[in-house]
């Protein structure tokens, strides 16, 4: 009987144990049947498209619970470093460069050898998410910009639509000496200064290098000849009449309705907006090509870089949930919802302006991204402030000098 006493309780004890461990690992399959995002993007453009991805990962994924935290007034490194909870970043490039200098953000290289990211995105939305040779991030949507043209209101000026940047000043000399503006119709956080000093620094100078000296010194950053000639090129538009401080105005999608209706000539604009075209007469610059000269880059734009934090505790879910968002199929719903995506197979529309945006992202390089992206950000103010003086007539031949100073 003791015997048998005692073999009872050591199967109890057993059971129990076995239990607990059971109970342990439901407890922790629970867990890990969360995802925690953190969302430190703004612009509603970026906030659209997330909320399109996660609601449909919340119905192929209906187990699983999504939790999203929005930044509200903080600074996403203290978040970042604090928190063990977040498993999903959506967040800027400048962001991104700063968590990635606190050794914050996880190297997402084996996620992009696995799912075969380097094959089947355009190299932009890629060299987004790079640095130092590393990957901490992939673009969640780049956004060419396009100089979009009405054939039937250019022609109502004697025009044609230009097939050259050198023609694209000739319209704006027309426009500027009729006092007609060029509407801009850009994401929330483009600013046109900065987009058209774009065109012209991109093609002055490598990324990398801006890239490699990022928030290190004034010095280093003084020692960038290529900035101040960039300044002298705005500065001799200009003096040429193809630019002034009354060129450019912003626009938003009623002005797109308008050019749609030839009822303006010309519009500035990002590939965001690509579907919103529907007038057989309307065509955008396919090349940025220069007389006689190299072709110039298409700025490429990007708002938000999908990014996993060093510390996240759920790293197996959170990798499908990202092998979920850049797949193929995935991408082929956004593309059917109109827009033009860096997945080489999800474009379903190759028409009219989406060909052409398609065109400038095959193109794209790390040294397509607009420069904005590779500079702290409050040295984007202090440029774009400065053009507003030169459009103005305020000209020093120093400017890159004082923005250096102001940023630091």
């Amino acid at each position: 009987m003791v015997y048998k006493s005692k073999s009872i309780a050591i199967l109890l004890i057993i059971i129990c144990a076995f239990n607990l461990y059971a109970c342990g690992r439901k407890e922790e399959s629970l867990k890990n049947k969360q995802i925690n995002l953190y969302i430190g993007v703004k612009d509603k453009e970026s906030l659209n498209i997330i909320k399109f991805l996660t609601d449909e990962y919340k119905k192929e994924n209906p187990k699983v619970q999504l939790n999203i935290n929005n930044a509200i007034g903080s600074k996403i490194e203290e978040d970042i470093n604090e928190s063990k909870d977040i498993d999903v970043v959506f967040t800027s490039r400048n962001d991104m460069l700063k968590l990635v200098r606190k050794s914050l953000l996880a190297d997402m290289r084996d996620l992009y050898e696995e799912n075969n990211l380097s094959g089947r995105y355009y190299t932009v939305a890629k060299s987004y998410g790079r640095f130092n040779d590393r990957y901490y991030g992939i673009s969640m949507i780049p956004y060419t910009i396009e100089i979009i043209f009405n054939k039937e209101a250019l022609n109502k000026l004697n025009l044609k639509v230009p097939s050259t940047i050198s023609e694209v000043e000739g319209i704006l000399k027309v426009l500027n000496s009729s006092s007609q503006r060029v509407p801009v119709v850009l994401n929330e956080g483009m600013d046109i200064n900065n987009i058209i000093f774009s065109i012209i620094l991109n093609n002055m100078i490598p990324m990398r290098k801006l890239e490699n000296i990022y928030d290190s010194s004034a010095s280093e950053y003084k020692q960038l000849n290529q900035v101040q000639k960039s300044f002298d090129i705005l500065e001799n538009l200009v003096k040429g009449g193809y630019v002034n401080k009354d060129t450019f105005e912003i626009g938003n999608e009623s002005t797109i309705e308008k050019i749609n209706r030839n009822n303006i000539p010309m519009l500035i604009t990002s590939s965001y907006y690509a579907n919103k075209f529907d007038n057989s007469n309307i065509e955008c610059l396919k090349s940025y090509d220069l007389e006689g000269k190299n072709r110039l880059k298409v700025p490429v734009m990007s708002d938000a870089i999908i990014s996993i934090p060093m510390n996240s505790e759920n790293r197996d879910i959170t990798d499908e949930f990202v092998k979920y968002i850049f797949s193929d199929d995935v991408q082929k719903k956004l593309s059917k919802k109109g827009f033009v995506t860096a997945n080489k197979n999800a474009n379903t529309s190759k028409e009219g302006i989406k060909k052409t945006v398609i065109g400038h992202l095959q193109n794209s390089t790390e040294d397509n991204i607009s420069f904005i992206y590779n500079i702290p950000e409050n040295f984007t103010n202090n440029i774009s402030s400065k053009i507003d003086s030169m459009l103005s007539g305020k000209y020093t031949d120093n400017e890159w000098n004082e923005v250096v100073d102001e940023s630091y």
